[in-house]
């Protein structure tokens, strides 16, 4: 039995790629996901690609005690579980530290696949590196370690793990779904939510503020909502992250505040330009030729990608983030050629889980 432990949004749809191909290879497959009022993405994303899976524990919330306390006792759901269905013979994710540790203590090999390891302040074009408290929670683990093209194999050795079992492919991670949307009127989200199609599109996505490497809430993301109403005859849309009535009741009134996870290809399509204060969104929006303004807190490998080849904008200013609007909104952004480097699979990791763990 493989174990796929899917603890964010972003995990839910590259594992859900990564499922499809390992039941054709008749795998007998264990996914489970975590799932709080406040953090129910990963287990929609499950639920709306019909993926079976068991939610054990959730998320501890914004301080390290709450974190912690909710570890220890998704931990314990864990080993309560493979107490009444077996064990497995690995376990697959995206560093997740409960499922982790719970695999490393009672022997079961960890296969990472992960591409968010270090980061650094915005603005650090040498970008001195600072490894993430998930890396270095998960990654020391690892029996084999996964990676995206566009990070430096040097940083993953950094993790006490040899050149044999660190391996980098050749596509990054959201190109794998993105790559697939094909725009089709009967998806349009606007429809449903009786906006003016007519118009252009503005999604605008909060930083994920409640991780354990975000150190702040940056405000601006909530500043420039009502400056971009006054000043761009546009559709608003924000898409929450945590606290949906919160958002509805401060900026109802001048945007749409979306009331449901949506899939990629209900919204991709239909945006003329997106704000994002995260990580995997700014990724998907770029790799999909929208023009992406981020306001993220730190830069991740990804961001200094993405901004040293002129793909995507950075700005914690007000101002510039509307300057930049005017400028961009509606026009595309030719990205394939940065996302994918090569063959956009699964094959050879699946062949060397195969033979070096399930052989």
């Amino acid at each position: 039995m493989i174990w796929i432990d899917v603890a964010t949004p972003k995990y839910a749809m590259f594992f859900m790629v990564m499922i499809k191909e390992l039941a054709k290879r008749n795998h007998k497959i264990l996914v489970t996901t975590r799932y709080a009022p406040h953090y129910t993405e990963a287990k929609e994303i499950l639920e709306l690609h019909k993926i079976p899976h068991i939610v054990l524990g959730e998320y501890g919330g914004e301080t390290l005690l709450e974190k912690f306390e909710a570890r220890i006792f998704r931990q314990k759901e864990i080993l309560d579980l493979f107490k009444a269905r077996g064990v497995p013979k690995v376990l697959i994710c995206g560093a997740v530290v409960d499922s982790v540790q719970v695999a490393y203590g009672i022997g079961i090999p960890v296969v990472n696949i992960y591409d968010t390891p270090a980061f650094t302040k915005p603005g650090d074009e040498e970008f001195s590196y600072e490894l993430t408290a998930v890396a270095r929670l998960t990654l020391p683990f690892s029996k084999l370690f996964f990676y995206p093209f566009i990070l430096p194999k040097e940083l993953m050795l950094r993790f006490a793990l040899n050149e044999t079992q660190v391996e980098s492919y050749p596509f990054i991670d959201v190109a794998l779904w993105i790559n697939a949307i094909k725009k089709e009127a009967k998806n349009d989200f606007r429809i449903r939510y009786g906006m003016d199609i007519s118009k252009p599109t503005i999604l605008i996505r909060e930083e994920e503020y409640k991780a354990h490497y975000v150190k702040e809430k940056i405000p601006t993301i909530y500043e420039v909502i009502p400056l971009l109403r006054a000043q761009l005859d546009a559709n608003l849309v924000i898409m929450p992250r945590y606290e949906k009535e919160r958002l509805k009741n401060d900026f109802g009134a001048i945007a749409v505040v979306l009331e449901e996870k949506l899939r990629p290809e209900e919204f991709y399509p239909f945006i003329d330009l997106f704000i994002g204060g995260g990580g995997t969104m700014n990724l998907e929006a770029v790799c999909y030729g929208i023009p992406t303004i981020s306001t993220r807190s730190i830069w991740l490998i990804h961001d200094q990608y993405l901004i040293k080849n002129k793909l995507m904008f950075w700005t914690q200013d007000c101002d510039e983030i509307l300057k930049i609007a005017k400028e961009m909104l509606g026009k595309r952004v030719e990205s394939q050629s940065y996302f994918i480097k090569g063959a956009c699979n699964f094959e050879r990791m699946i062949e060397r889980i195969e033979k070096e763990i399930l052989c």
